[in-house]
This record gives C-alpha cells, structure tokens and sequence, in this order.
C-alpha cells in the first residue's frame, strides 16, 4: 500500500465509475483496476460493490476512504510545507474576499502588498461564502475573508479576526427620510431596502438591529453582492442601501447615511481572515493577513 494507490480509492469513491476515476488519476482502466485489487487483497476487505451502476463504496470502504483523505492530505500539506521553507516571499498568493471586505479591506491590501512584497504576484477572488469555501477546498485560494456568521460549519476552518467594518443605511440627497430624527420599520419597509447576501443568522441579527420583530419582516427588494450597484441603485432612486461606512467613494454618489435609524451603530461586518485547519499559510499569506490587519 502507498499513498498512490490511496488516491486512487479516493478517486474512485468520488467519481463512482472506473472509467472516470482511471482517467482523473491519468491510469488505464485496467492498471487502475488492479491498482483497487491490489487494495482489497492488502487489507482483506471488499471495499467496493460493483454493478451496472457503478462503484459503491461497502461499510468498511466508506470508513478506509475518509482514513485515506486524511493520509493524503497530511502528505500533501508536508510537501508544500517543504517546498514553503524554501520560496520566501515570491511566487502567486490566491486568496478570496466576500463582497463588503472586498470593497472595504482589499484595495488598501493590494497597495500595501505592492510596496512590502513586490515579488508576490495577488490573485483576489471575490463571491459568496459558498463558492469561496469551494475555492479553499480545491485548494484555488489560500484564505479568504468573510464573517465567520456567514458559515454553517467551522469545524475544519482555521478562522483569524482582521478587523469590524462597521454598516449604516444610505439614502440619496433629498431623500424624504434623510431628515428625519427617528425612522421606523415601517418607514423602511415603504421605500425597501437593498443588501448583500447574508445567512439566516446575519439576517436575524441585521432585522433585529433595525427594529423589525423578525427577519421575515425585512424588507429587503434588491440582494446584491456588488456594492457599487446598490450605491448606484439608492442613488438614483429611493431604496435605501445598507453599506459600509467605509468606503470612501459613497458620499461622490451623494448617498448619506440616516441618522434616524433604530440601532444602526451595533450594524457592522466582522471581518476574519479563514483557512483550511491543518494547513501551513504561505508566507505570502501570512504577510496577507498581517497587512490586512494592519490597514483596517
């Protein structure tokens, strides 16, 4: 047994055909056959269930393949652990940011990576919570950078506070609530809020935070993960945007925040800095976070 015939049963536990897991793994068919025999006939045990199907993984098999993912994925992490030890600070950094760090923390990063690490080339990927844990685990991003909030698993994520970017509520110059010295739910619910994507528990607490009995009741009529579009969408118009305070270009667009708001100062995103648990950052990464930090 090696960590090569290894793959090869993880391959064929996720592909579930012969055909496909030998082709992943750049075998023959029949070397690949062999390959999982050789595995059987090693430990005793008929890991797979054949049929016109495909391959089912037996009760034994399921239990040696998530042995096996682990193994080779220790074995993985001790080859770029290595190889880590000796590039330094030069090659690529692949990481990813959700909508509001990516409009928020990430220019400053960019500028600050171009001044202390100029060797390093910066890949940023931007999406939602789920197509960055996708990234990760494909191993396409070294970190990204989200609310923990956002997750509904943490378990084998290694998760690092960078900074709180606070939120507040926008409308356009002239806009009927933008005077107002108290505004309401209901006030809100008329003229209709735009927001990013957020999780049940992100919503519940942003419901909460602007005095509505329940997330169900938020009136939210545009989601959106581009900030610019929101901006432009409450500046145009009258829905009111929820978006960080932080971005210097809002006030350009002649967006103001309500002051009226029930409890828009506890509204904020904390922003951390996630990662594969068991995994060595590169210290491309690691200088990443530190500048992220920093900045903020």
């Amino acid at each position: 047994m090696n960590l090569r015939q290894l793959s090869h049963l993880i391959a064929l536990a996720d592909e579930g055909r012969f055909v496909a897991a030998a082709e992943r793994v750049h075998l023959s068919q029949a070397a690949f056959s062999r390959s999982i025999q050789a595995l059987e006939t090693h430990w005793g045990l008929k890991l797979f269930e054949r049929g016109p199907a495909g391959a089912a993984l037996t009760p034994a098999g399921r239990t040696l393949v998530e042995r096996a993912r682990r193994l080779v994925f220790d074995a993985d992490c001790l080859a770029r652990d290595v190889a880590l030890l000796r590039e330094g600070l030069t090659g690529d950094l692949a990481f990813g940011a959700g909508p509001v760090p990516a409009a928020v923390l990430v220019p400053p990063l960019l500028t600050e990576l171009r001044r202390q690490a100029p060797g390093v080339v910066a890949r940023a990927r931007y999406g939602n919570v789920g197509s960055l844990l996708g990234q990760l685990a494909d191993e396409g991003i070294e970190f990204f950078v989200a609310d923990p909030r956002m997750l509904s698993d943490a378990s084998r994520l290694e998760i690092q506070p960078v900074a709180r970017i606070h939120g507040a509520v926008y409308a356009r110059t002239g806009h009927p609530l933008l005077g107002a010295a108290r505004v309401s739910p209901a006030d809100l619910a008329r003229h209709g809020l735009g927001m990013v994507a957020m999780s049940a528990q992100l919503r519940t607490y942003m419901a909460q935070g602007l005095g509505f009995a329940g997330p169900a009741e938020l009136p939210v009529v545009v989601e959106c993960d581009d900030l610019a579009t929101l901006a432009r969408l409450a500046a145009d118009g009258d829905l009111l945007a929820a978006l960080p305070r932080e971005l210097p270009w809002i006030a350009s667009l002649g967006l103001q925040p309500l002051k009226g708001v029930k409890a828009i100062g506890d509204l904020y995103v904390d922003a951390h800095a996630i990662w594969l648990r068991g995994r060595t950052l590169a210290p491309a990464a690691q200088t990443a976070i530190r500048l992220l930090t920093a900045t903020a």
